[in-house]
């Protein structure tokens, strides 16, 4: 009988672990960075945070115009019934900008937010690109290399050390993959030096 009681025991913190574990992985799994792709070469990507229900998120867009126009916007709120209302200290207060989480995508709508240049045309479904999120990254690997493109045989010799601050910039979000990300480091000299470099090699910044 304790025999059992014990394993019974034993069972049931597994299983509480288990469903802490899913929650935690639940929690996370929408962070990161997604794309909307228009037709005419324009795009917007939307850099994602989630914490709890509180939300961080940072928008670009890019209009493919003559004189490249683009667009941002930064902005929080409480995710409520998977959507959120984003309120922004930086943007124009009339733009309305409502994110919601559709099945791994976000559904993203813009309302008089013409003076930010976020318009209509950016409206509706964006698919995840990348798990990292814009801002400041640790270097993690004793050498972390540049890379011309979003791949290993292009390596440069430009490298970055151990506890190094690089940065990922909303301008380059659309360029990163889900192993691939586009950085900048600027030495003491206050030389920047730019290229791709393996997400693996980097950590967020606290």
């Amino acid at each position: 009988m304790y025999t059992l009681t014990l394993l019974t025991g034993r069972v049931k913190k597994a299983v509480l672990l288990a469903l802490l574990a899913t929650c935690t992985t639940i929690a996370y799994a929408q962070n990161g960075t997604y794309e909307k792709k228009n037709a005419n070469g324009a795009y917007s990507v939307i850099s994602f945070q989630k914490i709890g229900t509180r939300v961080k998120a940072e928008i670009f867009t890019w209009w493919n115009s003559s004189n490249d126009q683009t667009g941002s916007y930064y902005g929080e709120g409480s995710l409520k019934n998977n959507t959120v209302i984003l309120h922004s200290d930086e943007n124009e207060p009339g733009c309305k900008v409502t994110l919601s989480l559709v099945q791994g995508k976000i559904k993203a709508s813009f309302a008089n937010c013409s003076t930010d240049h976020l318009t209509e045309d950016f409206n509706g479904l964006y698919n995840k690109i990348t798990d990292a999120v814009a801002g400041d990254y640790i270097v993690t690997s004793p050498k972390a290399y540049f890379y011309k493109k979003a791949d290993a045989a292009s390596k440069l010799k430009a490298y970055v050390l151990k506890g190094d601050k690089v940065i990922l910039d909303m301008q380059n979000m659309a360029a990163s993959t889900q192993k691939w990300v586009f950085v900048s480091f600027s030495n003491k000299a206050g030389k920047e030096t730019t290229g791709y470099m393996l997400l693996s090699d980097l950590k967020r910044a606290e």
